[in-house]
């Protein structure tokens, strides 16, 4: 199987890195997609040779930087949901699956690609999965990281040995060091599960979660800013259906 792995930030790909691992030891070939440059505190050459270095680690060669090449700014997913969707269309050939992050609050990139990847897979008519990073549900000021949002996930139970594996990848991204010393010793206390969910693009219709997201609190970025350019992009996708 040709699996995509569609992504919003250099760096996301560790949250999927166990799924990675398994879908190259099943015999898939892997493509890893970036939908933004990641250049919100250095240059995007800087962040993808990171990720270069790392998915090389995990066996993966298959890489495109499409928000690098195409200059989509780190933390503006939202307002280029319909341009990416076209970029990543005629990026990609033939695929079997698509993985990318929860809808879940976190980041407002990570919501963001779960729509693209969501509409992209329903047009190819494949699966599409997520996985949880981060986010900041019941958390307080703080966050929980690899701690799913409602039912529907299933879970696969790893080895310490491969969440340890995961976590040495974490020394390639020294631009992104202060992100990491935060949330490296969550992903250690995490359980040793990986947990993926089939995409349902009528979650997406609604907030991830009631209270404060994240993102909202974190980055600045208001959900009502986020909901209208969501719903604006799913109505384009349903009037083409």
């Amino acid at each position: 199987m040709n699996v995509a792995f569609v992504l919003a930030h250099q760096d996301d790909e560790v949250a999927c890195a166990s799924r990675i691992r398994f879908c190259i030891a099943r015999g898939d070939r892997v493509i890893v997609v970036f939908l933004t440059d990641g250049a919100s505190r250095v240059s995007s050459g800087i962040r993808d040779a990171e990720s270069r270095a790392a998915l090389k680690q995990l066996g993966v060669d298959d890489i495109r930087f499409i928000g690098s090449r195409e200059r989509i700014a780190d933390g503006s997913l939202p307002e280029h949901l319909e341009r990416a969707l076209q970029l990543l269309d005629g990026e990609l050939e033939h695929v079997d699956e698509v993985v990318t992050l929860a809808w879940e609050g976190g980041h407002q990139d990570h919501d963001a690609a779960h729509l693209v990847a969501a509409v992209f897979a329903k047009r190819r008519g494949v699966t599409c999965l997520e996985l949880p990073l981060y986010n900041g549900h019941r958390a307080g000021p703080l966050f929980r990281v690899n701690h799913p949002l409602d039912d529907g996930w299933s879970s696969r139970k790893l080895p310490l040995k491969e969440k340890l594996a995961t976590l040495r990848l974490l020394a390639n991204y020294r631009s992104q060091r202060t992100t990491w010393l935060g949330l490296a010793p969550l992903l250690l206390l995490a359980r040793n599960r990986e947990l993926t969910r089939v995409v349902d693009l009528q979650r997406a219709a609604v907030r991830p979660h009631r209270g404060s997201l994240l993102y909202e609190r974190r980055f600045h970025y208001p959900y009502d800013r986020f909901a209208a350019n969501a719903a604006t992009f799913l109505q384009q996708q349903s009037a083409r259906d």
